[in-house]
């Protein structure tokens, strides 16, 4: 899991889709952020009644050493 701000770079899914909840996304219904090239790769969990944080689709993101270490 992640804090939402560790992701800057990903954004809600187009037109607000699959972002429902009270006051905020309460990613019951799958992922709803995606990367620059518009994949869907994480679910934000923001409503009221929960923590804020982002979870990473297992299938659809992997750990990569951007230096090549």
């Amino acid at each position: 899991m992640l804090h939402p701000e560790d992701v800057p770079t990903l954004r809600e899914r187009e037109h607000g889709r699959n972002l429902e909840g009270c006051c905020g996304p309460h990613g019951g219904t799958g992922p709803n952020l995606a990367c620059p090239c518009g994949s869907l790769v994480a679910t934000l969990l923001a409503d009221c009644l929960g923590p804020w944080e982002v979870r990473l689709h297992p299938l659809r993101t992997w750990a990569h050493d951007p230096t090549g270490a």
